[in-house]
């Protein structure tokens, strides 16, 4: 059996919000895809005869070791307005179903022979559950899922290896 071993990636990842650092991390970042399938059955066969994408979802969770109130107003989904720079009090609760904020989010890692790899999502959002754990033991971290949205082409968006 042949093998480039150049080819073996090892390394974390870098996580950009709007080109701004999210900091450190904890436990990797993870790149999720979720196709959904419809199984067509038929009356003369004894099994599937064909699968068929019906929808497709792209999700990309972190743990987050720098906590502040910015990362958390992101995360929680508040509007800027809840949080002002320079202060120490970050308001929770929002009551507008209208608004939601997006962010482009960009993955720089280790690639391929310890080239450089790029992913990046064009639209992400954080509509979905938080925890923000407080233990004696363990230094806080703050798990985040990214929902990845497409763009008007389709595409969630790019891999690039450089």
């Amino acid at each position: 059996m042949a093998g480039n071993s150049n080819n073996i990636i090892v390394g974390s990842a870098q996580v950009l919000l709007d080109s701004v650092d999210v900091g450190f991390t904890i436990g990797g970042t993870t790149v999720r895809y979720e196709p959904e399938v419809r199984e067509v059955f038929a009356d003369q066969a004894v099994g599937v005869v064909r699968k068929a994408r019906t929808s497709e979802r792209m999700f990309v969770t972190t743990t987050m070791l720098e906590v502040t109130l910015v990362q958390l107003r992101r995360a929680f989904m508040l509007p800027q307005a809840n949080y002002s720079s320079g202060t120490s009090t970050l308001t929770l609760g929002y009551n507008s179903a209208c608004w939601v904020e997006e962010f482009e989010l960009i993955l720089i890692g280790v690639g391929p022979t310890c080239g450089t790899r790029t992913w990046t999502f064009g639209t992400v959002t954080t509509l979905n559950q938080k925890e923000y754990n407080m233990t004696r033991e363990e230094e806080t971290a703050f798990e985040v899922e990214f929902e990845c949205l497409k763009n008007a082409s389709g595409n969630f968006g790019t891999v690039v290896d450089s």
